[in-house]
């Protein structure tokens, strides 16, 4: 191109000297044209490989590092209790909660999902030293503790096609809390797995999904089945203080594998109407034993010892079945009003079954105080049914972007639920024995990235017994006729929460 150009330049010029014609200048004119267009035509291709290196560069990028996510809330809670025949109990707590949320993708059909969590209280570092079953695995980052990191979630998804079904396995620490429903209360969008009526814990375990929407024509049919272990029947490292007594991670009786399965199909969900069930089958379920003391000894030493003491074991003492069913609507009626097609309304149904075995607990305590031997299930050897509704609506508040939500439980006698990592205080509303009534408001300060909540939790219980194990500890006794029994919990909650 440039040797062609540069004759007809010095040939142009020549001629332009003597007097050449019009018609040489147009086509001089001509070709600077066409070499401006090559010029600019060179210049777009430099850019679009310039944009498609940076496009690429970004990809691997995002491939190579996790993406992090920051949860935290500072709150102020008032927790009081009113005591069958002792004087009510009331605290004011100051606590910091943070969730670390992390995720990344490296290939189109595999994600990992995980989170870190430190619950603490104002100026407490150890407080498990007062009490046994601070760190139960159940509720480990979802109870005020002290400052150290734990592992809330950490699992893999990995993604597939059969046909028009698509599926997904999923393998580690699961997304058990704040489920369908729970979600609401905690101003999450995006709810857990499980349906949290019934089941809100952390556990260890896999689940595997199958999509039928396509199949059936059925908006946002799935069905999943999910496993889980609660509690695992090994002893450590170095048993015995590394005196070489016993073998390290062999059975220990103390512990049984406490596992459950269950299955979860949603129904329905096209973004207003959503409809869920679960069923779940519960093996080894447990609860606390003493061994070695004879039963004058034992009565002499339970009125000098602190009941939440290493001298409890555990035993398996039998299996349980539960299911829900859960019903929400996300946006009442259609277009009666701009209030109700911004309003919720849920209502959920749950069950519980137990099956006892014949293990022997040892010594426990009757309503009187007296000291007698236990063994079943909730005080029973007989299978035992429950059940529970749960019911709510949230509404606009009063300015926009507020929420106001108002929610009731009611548990039967032998309710029993695996709520234990429910974000209260005062103990699981969802397991109580009677009536829990909650109301909160959430208000936005700085967008979603700032918000705060006023909440009030008040529990009305009937019976004992409401979130704690499985056998004698579990059986449910009249609050208004036990001595020491909790008849009413009230948690009064002010919080300010920053996310990003």
């Amino acid at each position: 191109m440039k040797k062609f150009i540069a004759p007809l330049l010095v040939g142009a010029a020549l001629t332009s000297a003597f007097g050449a014609d019009e018609s040489l200048k147009q086509e001089i004119e001509a070709l600077k044209a066409q070499m401006a267009e090559l010029k600019s035509a060179q210049a777009k291709v430099n850019v679009e490989a310039l944009k498609n290196q940076l496009s690429e560069v970004k990809a691997h990028d995002a491939g190579d590092n996790i993406k992090w996510t920051v949860d935290f809330r500072t709150a102020y809670d008032y927790v009081d209790y009113k005591i069958q025949g002792a004087d009510k109990q009331d605290n004011g707590i100051w606590t910091n909660k943070l969730i670390l949320g992390m995720a990344s993708q490296p290939a189109d059909n595999l994600v990992f999902k995980g989170s870190l969590a430190a619950y603490k209280a104002f100026g407490q570092t150890d407080m498990s030293s007062s009490s046994y079953f601070q760190n139960f695995d159940w509720y480990d980052s979802q109870k005020p503790n002290d400052s150290t990191i734990r592992l809330r979630e950490a699992y893999f998804l990995y993604f597939g096609d059969m046909g028009d079904v698509h599926y997904s396995a999923s393998f580690g620490r699961r997304p058990s809390v704040d489920g369908f429903l729970a979600n609401l209360r905690n101003d999450n969008e995006n709810p857990a797995s499980p349906i949290s009526h019934n089941i809100n814990m952390e556990f260890d375990g896999a689940s595997f999904k199958f999509d039928f929407d396509k199949v059936t024509g059925i908006s946002g049919l799935y069905a999943k089945l999910c496993l889980g272990r609660g509690f695992s029947d090994t002893t450590g490292a170095y048993s015995m203080g590394g005196t070489g007594f016993n073998p390290a991670y062999v059975n220990d009786d103390k512990n049984p594998d406490m596992d459950l399965a269950g299955l979860i199909i949603q129904f329905f969900d096209n973004g207003q109407y959503k409809l869920m069930a679960n069923y779940f089958i519960a093996k080894n379920m447990m609860d606390m034993s003493i061994y070695g003391f004879d039963m004058p000894t034992f009565a002499m030493m339970s009125m000098n010892m602190n009941y939440a003491s290493p001298l409890f074991n555990f035993r398996d003492v039998g299996d349980m079945t539960g299911g829900a069913l859960s019903f929400q609507v996300n946006g009442i009626g259609d277009g009666i009003s701009d209030f109700l097609d911004d309003s919720i309304f849920f209502l959920s149904y749950a069950f519980s079954q137990t099956d006892p075995n014949n293990n022997a607990l040892g010594a426990g305590l009757d309503s009187m105080g007296n000291v007698v031997y236990q063994s079943g299930m909730l005080g029973s050897t007989d299978k035992k049914f429950g059940s529970s509704i749960y019911t709510g609506v949230q509404v606009p508040g009063i300015m926009k972007g507020q929420r106001l939500g108002l929610e009731y439980n009611h548990g039967s006698k032998y309710w029993r639920s695996f709520t234990y990592g429910e974000d209260t205080l005062v103990g699981s509303k969802l397991a109580a024995r009677g009536d829990a009534y909650e109301i909160y408001y959430i208000m936005p300060v700085v967008g979603k990235n700032l918000t705060a909540q006023l909440s009030y939790v008040y529990i009305d219980y009937d019976y004992t017994g409401s979130d704690t194990f499985f056998g004698w500890t579990g059986t449910p006794m009249d609050v208004d006729t036990t001595r020491g029994a909790v008849k009413t919990a009230q948690d009064l909650r002010l919080s300010l929460r920053y996310r990003y």
